[in-house]
């Protein structure tokens, strides 16, 4: 019974930690987003951060860079929420096992 507690304890940790990423993941989603607006937007130059320098980029560029890590935020969203579901099961799994445990105990 003790293993199992511990065992759902621990996957209990790791959907709480899957959803920090997750929401890690849609807050940078977020800023990809207005970063495209903005650029679309935009009548002078464009600049782009890489690393600790600022420089100016082609609109095109740009925009090609953040359409590519919109689509990895994409495909680790995707991951996540994958691991998610898998995690959630078990953590149902798990819950209906031990409180089984409990009532044999209590019986």
């Amino acid at each position: 019974m003790e293993e199992k507690t511990i065992e759902y304890q621990r996957i209990s940790e790791q959907l709480q930690s899957l959803a920090a990423q997750k929401d890690r993941m849609a807050l940078q989603k977020g800023e990809y987003k207005n970063a495209e607006g903005e650029i679309a937007k935009a009548k002078g130059k464009v600049f782009s951060a890489v690393g600790s320098v600022i420089v100016e980029v082609s609109r095109e560029d740009a925009a090609s860079t953040i359409k590519e890590k919109m689509e990895i935020i994409e495909l680790r969203l995707n991951a996540i929420n994958r691991q998610i579901n898998e995690f959630s099961e078990k953590e149902k799994k798990m819950r209906a096992e031990l409180e089984s445990m409990l009532k044999d105990n209590q019986a």
